[in-house]
């Protein structure tokens, strides 16, 4: 176990324990656990166990991988597993990072430990992400690191006078206006936790009454839209909280997601990693350096599948892939399909060439699912024939001793069960993809739950 994990492990031991995790049966259940005293010892232990005194970029090159992915997106606990969840079948880790804000990077006049009420919506956040993904870390498919170039203060200069140098070009500027409408979504997700049992009306008004960000009429009504279509994804730790615990006035939100590009490519280096980003404005980013790693490119294709069985899929299900070893076949596939994209300069992968990418993908997956289809249906047959040849022995033999015969029948049934799964699982390892057809068979109810969120 790495200082990562160890110091990870170290921290979810602490929010059971603290917010009762183990005992709840709702979100509400976890909502009401929470007080002014809990969310500060939340943010002092936090401090302690990931500290500024530790170099965090040696701890990453101590488990550098080339078979790891680093998400680069906008943390968001009702989007984090249907953008993990992919990936965690053909890489050895996903790199994530805490969403919790640590006390020892923040400026003191506003430190998390002095000024809970500010930080509340934050901390909410923060916790309903920790618990969606438990099981996840604790599975050992996701990781969680904090970003040394926080921590390093001459590291963070550094990285924030490069990312400073290119967002101030023009091409920058073009990137970051085609990302206006991703930055709204994510603002409005904010705004419908003060939003929720307000009609249209009482929205607009609310909204012309904010010093920061300002509204006028026009934008307030439109805006409004977008809240009440967010107010469903709300953090469901709002529902049934304490709302005396907020602060009046002047409450904080970070976005968190990693940092700069130029701090992702930093934290690449260092682990081995390669970057995946559900961020179209990431993604722009990362064509506008002209960054042509090929997994990066391989990561962004395959996020564009449009495989929606894999949503929501449940933590054991992934774990029984991993044992089967399944996974390593998958990312060979993978690759022998996307081969030629080391190739493709990463500003010529073109919606065509998406498509093309697409269509030969799911016609490796309709092949499986044809060959696994014709495996099932003889195992079927045996089970029919089985049941056909043996449902009247009990009339026919009448003197004479069942057991010898019945016997001998489900010898010949066990026999042709066992060839079948011999069968399965040679096929599963000759075909890894087969590992998506499986899938397709799954019922999707992780994260619905509060009790499915927990062990």
């Amino acid at each position: 176990m790495d200082y990562f994990d160890e110091k990870t492990d170290q921290f979810y031991d602490f929010l059971n324990q603290t917010f009762d995790l183990k005992k709840c049966k709702t979100w509400n259940d976890v909502s009401q656990n929470v007080t002014h005293l809990k969310v500060k010892r939340t943010y002092r232990v936090f401090a302690e166990l990931f500290p500024r005194s530790i170099d965090y970029t040696s701890e990453l090159k101590s488990i550098q991988s080339s078979f790891s992915s680093i998400h680069f997106g906008t943390l968001k606990a009702n989007r984090i597993i249907n953008e993990i969840v992919r990936f965690s079948l053909y890489s050895d880790k996903i790199i994530v990072f805490h969403p919790l804000q640590n006390p020892s990077v923040t400026d003191q006049k506003i430190d998390p430990r002095r000024n809970p009420k500010q930080w509340l919506p934050d901390f909410l956040d923060a916790l309903y992400f920790y618990i969606v993904i438990q099981k996840w870390v604790k599975s050992g498919i996701v990781k969680l690191i904090v970003n040394p170039c926080e921590y390093d203060l001459e590291l963070r200069d550094k990285i924030y006078n490069q990312a400073k140098t290119r967002l101030l070009s023009e091409k920058s500027k073009e990137i970051f206006e085609n990302g206006i409408e991703s930055a709204e979504n994510d603002l409005a997700e904010i705004l419908a936790i003060y939003s929720k049992n307000k009609n249209k009306d009482q929205i607009v008004d609310y909204l012309l009454n904010l010093e920061n960000p300002v509204f006028t009429q026009i934008e307030a009504v439109e805006f409004a839209d977008k809240i009440i279509e967010a107010i469903p994804r709300m953090n469901p730790l709002y529902e049934k909280i304490d709302r005396t615990l907020f602060h009046k006035t002047g409450m904080l939100s970070t976005t968190k997601g990693g940092g700069s590009l130029e701090a992702m490519l930093y934290i690449a280096k260092a682990s081995g990693g390669n970057i995946y980003t559900p961020s179209e404005t990431n993604w722009a980013e990362m064509k506008s350096i002209g960054m042509n790693d090929f997994w990066a490119k391989t990561n962004h294709l395959y996020s564009k599948i449009p495989l929606n069985f894999l949503n929501n899929v449940d933590t054991g299900f992934a774990l029984k892939l991993r044992e089967e070893d399944r996974l390593a076949g998958i990312r060979q596939q993978l690759k022998k399909i996307y081969s030629e994209l080391s190739s493709i300069d990463i500003n010529n992968l073109s919606e065509s060439k998406i498509k093309f990418v697409q269509e030969g993908f799911i016609e490796e997956v309709k092949k499986a699912e044809g060959e696994w289809k014709s495996i099932k249906q003889q195992a079927d047959i045996s089970r029919k024939y089985w049941l056909s040849a043996n449902v009247g022995l009990p009339i026919i033999l009448n003197e004479f001793s069942i057991l010898p015969i019945a016997l001998g029948s489900i010898a010949w049934l066990y026999n042709n069960e066992k060839k079948a799964k011999i069968k399965m699982d040679q096929y599963k390892l000759k075909n890894p993809i087969s590992a998506y057809i499986d899938l397709k068979n799954q019922r999707q109810d992780f994260l619905t739950e509060f009790r499915n969120c927990i062990f």
